[in-house]
């Protein structure tokens, strides 16, 4: 990014981390908690997967009106268009998952959680295949990635997950139950985890696959590429996991908020906000095994201040079952409202005004 009077990595990315986390607490803990968890966390989640696609596929460049725009009007008009995407998504994820049940339910909430991830694997991973394959116009491929995104998170959700184990719980439905092969918490920590190691890999530029690439050049191409790093990703995904939940006996929900998302948390200040500064310039595989460490300091300091700030400012909240009030909570502060904030300012704002003119 080229700017004219304005801050420079890494300063650039401390400020608009600071600025972005301070609006982001600000912001949650404006609600009730169960408020909170259900329409706040499902609202601004639903609006995700289109936020990757604008950010990642499109660049901000798409559709017409975004390419010429200047700050700020470029960055509300991004927003405009996520919250009209949120506008489909929330009614129709509630009425096909849901069964039409307000206020969002755990079914929705996960299947929402998941339809993210889905949507970071196709355009990370599989590099927008086969979307990209069927026609190159910017339409075609991000509307055909978003799309097929939830129609993988379908059958991923009635594959693996199962919310038997739910069923004393009020909103427990057996109709809207998958029945899937793993516990619902079991599914969705796994799913999750993987992410954070595809983002790490996306920290090595995918050093590891690069290599076999390099050694098989016929791997380069989709989807082959993506299988590659697929299966990479699982496996370390699968070490993580067996260590944390089966080795040292981790709660699988304080797993998953503790290790998965708050390092997701980590790796998205490092690659979002900070751009890998001050560490752009250093060779892989150095430069990602430099950004691991960075990534588990920050997961845990932010992971400590989001659990402060809710127990301060929102009140006392359970930690830990059966309700898992606090965890959920600093979740989806997170993730939930952090992150797509990250994105907005970073890839919708340009860093605007931090950053000076574009």
């Amino acid at each position: 990014m080229q700017s004219v009077n304005g801050l420079k990595q890494p300063l650039l990315g401390i400020a608009a981390t600071a600025i972005s986390i301070a609006l982001a607490l600000g912001f949650s803990v404006q609600f009730a908690p169960t408020v909170f968890g259900s329409w706040v966390g499902q609202l601004i989640m639903s609006a995700i997967p289109l936020q990757i696609i604008v950010g990642m596929v499109w660049e901000s460049k798409f559709p017409g009106f975004l390419a010429d725009r200047k700050q700020p009007v470029k960055g509300l008009a991004v927003v405009g268009l996520l919250a009209a995407g949120a506008a489909i998504v929330t009614p129709a994820t509630m009425a096909s998952i849901g069964g039409g049940v307000a206020p969002p339910t755990p079914f929705v909430i996960m299947f929402t959680i998941l339809s993210v991830c889905t949507t970071f694997w196709m355009v990370v991973v599989f590099q927008c295949w086969p979307a990209k394959v069927v026609s190159g116009h910017p339409a075609a491929v991000g509307l055909g990635t978003w799309l097929l995104s939830y129609g993988v998170s379908w059958m991923i959700f009635h594959t693996t997950f199962d919310f038997s184990a739910m069923q004393g719980a009020p909103f427990y439905r057996a109709d809207l139950d998958p029945h899937g092969l793993f516990p619902a918490w079991n599914a969705l920590a796994f799913v999750v985890t993987s992410l954070a190691v595809v983002m790490w890999l996306v920290m090595l530029d995918f050093w590891p696959s690069a290599v076999i690439v390099k050694a098989i050049p016929a791997l380069g191409n989709q989807p082959m590429f993506g299988l590659v790093s697929g299966v990479v990703a699982l496996a370390l995904t699968a070490v993580a996991w067996v260590l944390c939940v089966r080795v040292f006996g981790m709660d699988v929900v304080d797993y998953l908020v503790r290790v998965p998302v708050s390092a997701l948390f980590g790796e998205f200040i490092m690659l979002v906000m900070m751009q890998t500064a001050p560490f752009q310039a250093v060779r892989q595989p150095l430069k990602g095994l430099i950004l691991l460490p960075v990534v588990a300091v920050l997961a845990v300091i932010t992971h400590q201040l989001y659990q402060s700030v809710a127990l301060a400012l929102v009140g006392p909240m359970p930690s830990g079952a059966p309700t898992y009030g606090l965890d959920l909570w600093i979740a989806t502060a997170m993730l939930a409202v952090t992150f797509p904030l990250f994105v907005a300012y970073a890839t919708g704002f340009g860093f605007w005004p931090l950053a000076g003119r574009d």
